[in-house]
């Protein structure tokens, strides 16, 4: 995998070497109001990570993985994923989340973009689809802006906390994206 980048962000992919930072910011503890991110030990999280597929292409299966940093000096302000099920490989799902300074600074949704423009191009995906709670609004936001479109409620779709809640679909398929990518490149040669 490769670095990416956007304005203000740097989309560094997690490997054995950047592990424990990713596992660092995994245990914050304001990551798992929306989210069921598994406790484990950092040994383990590093095997897990050694584990994973070291390259986004067409057919790839597996998680994908960037850590987000900003500013100067660069500070890791969250993490993004994406998820390939070898069931269905045309077919990704991403996870994000920021430390508590980072957000409502659009840091979210730029680090989306850049991973949604990475599957559909290095990849070769045709839908990439998000799972939120309903009450989850500032996520809603971001995905909203990035392209994505409700799909449905699914009832008792996640476990968070240890209980069974309810999450929104979301998707944006890959000739939405392609249609926006044309406009946006149309409007930026005429100007």
């Amino acid at each position: 995998m490769r670095t990416l980048h956007s304005a203000r962000i740097a989309l560094v992919p997690v490997d054995v070497r950047n592990a424990r930072e990713l596992w660092e910011v995994l245990n914050a503890p304001d990551l798992r109001k929306f989210q069921d991110i598994p406790r484990v030990r950092a040994e383990e999280f590093e095997r897990q990570v050694r584990a994973r597929p070291k390259e986004l292409r067409a057919n790839s299966s597996g998680r994908f993985e960037w850590v987000l940093r900003a500013g100067t000096p660069q500070t890791t302000i969250g993490w993004i994923s994406l998820r390939v099920n070898d069931r269905s490989p045309r077919v990704g799902e991403v996870g994000y989340s920021l430390v508590l300074d980072a957000r409502g600074k659009g840091y979210a949704s730029e680090a989306l973009q850049a991973v949604i423009d990475e599957a559909f191009i290095e990849g070769e995906l045709d839908e990439v689809q998000a799972c939120i709670v309903p009450e989850n609004a500032a996520s809603r936001r971001v995905l909203d802006r990035t392209g994505f479109r409700e799909e449905r409620l699914l009832r008792s779709g996640a476990v968070i906390r240890g209980r069974h809640v309810d999450v929104l679909l979301f998707s944006v398929a890959r000739a939405i994206w392609d249609r926006a990518r044309r406009e946006s490149m149309a409007r930026s040669s005429s100007g």
